[in-house]
């Protein structure tokens, strides 16, 4: 079989496996967070990413104390770039409902403390603490919110929960 058709015939495979349409990088490095292999579902109502197994050992994987959490030694305030497929959707910080500290942006929760069978979800939200956001553009939540929402109900990991 000639070199140029197995590789036409492993590119698809290739791309599939490396490019899940979704990702949370950190915005000094790039380094992936987390990407689609890591996601369970999305929950549209409070706009949390729940984690499967693989999602929360990653995720716990930047929190690396073993006692009291570390700011040093977790996500805390590091600026992150949200993407669908490879289209920057948003910037924000990581961030921790511990804080007393306000912030006015996009904000993942809970950078602080480590996931686990019961705890198996990161909220993305508009501000710290919630509402605490005067957007650029006043369609900046339904915008991010559409964006997450159309992508997860394309792949069927969308929950619309109900209030």
């Amino acid at each position: 079989m000639p070199l140029s058709l197995l590789l036409l015939m492993l590119l698809p495979a290739v791309r599939a496996k490396s490019d899940g349409g979704f990702g949370i990088y950190l915005a000094d490095s790039g380094e992936e967070v987390l990407s689609l292999e890591h996601i369970k579902a999305y929950h549209s109502m409070d706009h949390s990413l729940e984690l499967n197994a693989k999602g929360i050992e990653k995720w716990n994987s930047y929190n690396t104390s073993t006692t009291v959490p570390h700011l040093a030694e977790s996500l805390y305030q590091r600026d992150f770039i949200l993407k669908i497929d490879t289209q920057e959707i948003c910037r924000g910080k990581f961030y921790s409902m511990a804080s007393s500290a306000t912030y006015d942006g996009i904000v993942i929760l809970e950078s602080l403390f480590k996931l686990d069978e019961n705890q198996r979800s990161i909220k993305i939200d508009f501000g710290y603490p919630s509402g605490y956001y005067s957007p650029s553009q006043p369609s900046d939540e339904s915008r991010v919110s559409g964006e997450l929402e159309r992508f997860f109900g394309d792949k069927h990991l969308l929950v619309v929960d109900s209030g």
